[in-house]
């Protein structure tokens, strides 16, 4: 399956603040954790999370997610599957500091999910505090 990335006016407004060799960097980073996706889904699955549990209607889930590129920056993001181009598209909403990653992540949430209804997935929640994790 293809990978199609895509990246948004923020996004890469956020990655302007760095200069050409964090830039590199931060982009190789990414690179290598998108390249996993088509070979190990759940070792790029291992380094991002969700930081929501959201329930979309219609039995839809959500597909943003926070990927950890290093130990103060996360890309808050999408990955969606589409079936009929045999491809997953990402879709890069934000790069930011770990401390401004909740507030990134809710922010692309009521963004892209405006005409849905939104509800905390309380079931999840409870598979995993039933499994011991947090």
């Amino acid at each position: 399956m293809d990978i199609l990335i895509e990246s948004t006016k923020d996004f890469e407004k956020d990655l302007e603040q760095f200069n050409d060799t964090e830039k590199f960097k931060l982009i190789k980073e990414m690179n290598r954790y998108f390249a996993t996706l088509s070979q190990d889904k759940m070792l790029f699955y291992q380094s991002s999370e969700q930081l929501r549990n959201i329930k979309l209607n219609h039995s839809y889930d959500s597909t943003i997610y926070a990927l950890k590129i290093n130990d103060n920056q996360r890309v808050i993001l999408t990955i969606d599957d589409d079936p009929i181009f045999d491809c997953t598209v990402i879709t890069l909403f934000r790069l930011v500091k770990l401390a401004d990653a909740e507030k990134a992540y809710n922010a692309v949430a009521e963004l892209i999910y405006q005409d849905f209804t939104v509800e905390e997935n309380q079931e999840l929640e409870a598979v995993l505090l039933g499994n011991g994790t947090n």
